[in-house]
This record gives C-alpha cells, structure tokens and sequence, in this order.
C-alpha cells in the first residue's frame, strides 16, 4: 500500500512554481539528488536539481539556483525547452536523458529525445548538440519521456510516443503510446513496431513511464489522462496508473494493485502524475507531481519492501 507523505518542493526562481518530472539519483548513503525541470514564465522548460537526506526526502539538504544546462541554439532540436526524465549510471558517469521541446506551427509543439552526461565532478553537459532518439519510420510524429535501466547487458528504454494530434472541439490533442527499445551503448538505439501499453479508448495519452526491475519482475508506473478538458479543474485529468512485465516487452496493466492512500492536502488533490520509484533502505519511495503538470511542485509516497 503506498501511502501519501506530502509536498516536498516547489520552485518559484521564475514565478511559476513548476518542478515538474522529479526522479531520484543516489549519490551517497547519506543523499539522494533529485532532478526535475522548472518553467519559465515564457513557458521554457529548464533543468534543476536539489539534495535531500537518503530515505527522507521531505529533508532538503541544498537547493540549486542555476539551471543544469540550457537550451540549444535555434533550430536544434531542444532549443525551446528541457525536461528531464531519468538517469542511468555508466562506468564513473551518469547519463541523463531528457525531452528537447520545439515550437511548431500545424500543431503546438514536437519533442525529440537527447542525452546529458554528469561528470565525476558533478557537472552536467549535453553529450550532443542533436537527439539521439527522434522521428522515424517506427515514430513519425514524436518521441519522448524517456526511461532507462540497465538490465543483462542491455540498455532499455520505455518512451512515449505520439501516434496522432486529433480535434476536439476546435483543439488539436496528442495521443500517445509506451513503446520500448535497446541500445548496447545507451546512445544508438535500436526501436521497432513493439508498443507496451496501448490506449484502451479514443483519445487515452499517457506520460512518462517508469519501469523498474524488482524480483525478476518489471514494474511500471505511468500516467493516464483523456483527451477533453485535462487542463481544466474538472477534466480528465493524468492519474498514476501501473503494470508489469516478465520481459519488458509484452505488459499488463494492473490498475488495481496501484493506489495511492492519504490526504492530498490541496496541492495533489486534482491530478496525480508523473511517478518515479525507488527502493530504499525499507521503503519504496515514489515521487510525483500533483495539479497542473506540476505546477504545485512535488511530493513523495512510501510503501513497506515486502519479503
């Protein structure tokens, strides 16, 4: 049972409030980094992170004022915004992976996927001026929010991809799939057709995956949300939905063995989205956003490690 332990943090840097997509490095036994991205009031998604305690996240240890890295120049492929989404570690580095946004003009935005590398020393730099995962013949229109493990010699990655923008009423929509692909290198990826979770009715869109592997088992939080007024205080708004997998590839959605208890004290009261695990010393611990895409900040939930 995963239990609400309230609001950690919220960024007002900007005016705005968003810490949007938080996930968890551990850097030491005795901190936990978390990541997440902030925006501006120009609506440019922008890079940061805060140190909390190990196993109490709701303890700030410090808080970074100055963004990761930013933006490319006009015309690359993040050059309007970063959201990052996961970390992996590899050899002495970590590789971040993140959505670089671009402004369109048939529909409102596209996203591409790009890599960051943090440095023995802590610093943060974009491994490439271009993405690493972006539109093709498997994903015509969009990818995005990417997860990443590495598991048996694999890197594995579960994103999001677009497979239509729809109309409803006057708006144009996105309507998004979880697919899954392989890297020996975690830069070249190898994808295909495979989609893991597929939408159940029209318009169903889902946000970043999070996939971890715990007792031989693959273990999956993600976001669902409808297609009419998600952005409204009433709509379909993203909820934390869950699933899991034998191989990574073929998932079953287990709604019902995912709920999160407790009082949302205001701020998580009308979504819920975003999720990211870990295992603790005792615990699992979920960070999440709460009302409109995070603009309340984010928060955390505990459930017990069972043997």
């Amino acid at each position: 049972m995963w239990k609400k332990k309230g609001l950690i943090f919220s960024n007002n840097k900007y005016g705005t409030g968003y810490a949007q997509d938080p996930f968890i490095d551990i850097v030491s036994n005795d901190i936990w980094r978390i990541y997440y991205s902030t925006r501006t009031k120009d609506v440019v998604s922008l890079p940061f992170c805060i140190d909390v305690e190990a196993n109490n996240p709701s303890k700030i240890v410090k808080i970074y004022d100055e963004p990761l890295f930013l933006p490319g120049r006009s015309g690359t492929f993040d050059d309007t915004g970063i959201t990052m989404t996961s970390i992996v570690n590899v050899g002495k580095e970590k590789y971040i992976y993140y959505c670089g946004w671009n402004k369109k003009v048939t529909v409102s935005y596209s996203l591409s996927i790009g890599l960051a590398v943090v440095k023995e020393d802590g610093s943060v730099k974009k491994m490439f001026e271009g993405p690493i995962l972006e539109r093709s013949i498997y994903d015509p229109i969009c990818v995005s929010a990417p997860c990443v493990i590495f598991d048996e010699g694999l890197f594995k990655l579960w994103y999001i991809s677009f497979t239509s923008w729809e109309d409803y009423g006057g708006r144009k929509e996105p309507t998004f799939i979880i697919k899954y692909a392989t890297s020996l290198n975690g830069i070249k990826w190898d994808v295909s057709d495979n989609v893991c979770i597929d939408s159940t009715y029209r318009g169903e869109s889902f946000a970043r995956p999070w996939v971890i592997k715990d007792h031989n088992k693959y273990k999956m939080w993600f976001s669902t949300r409808g297609p009419v007024g998600y952005r409204e205080k009433d709509g379909q708004h993203y909820e934390l939905d869950y699933a899991e997998s034998l191989d990574g590839k073929v998932w079953e959605r287990k709604s019902n063995e995912f709920k999160l208890e407790g009082k949302s004290n205001g701020w998580d009261a009308e979504m819920t989205a975003y999720g990211t695990v870990i295992k603790g010393a005792k615990n699992y611990f979920m960070l999440y956003n709460g009302n409109d895409f995070g603009k309340t900040g984010f928060g955390y939930a505990e459930a017990e490690i069972l043997k």
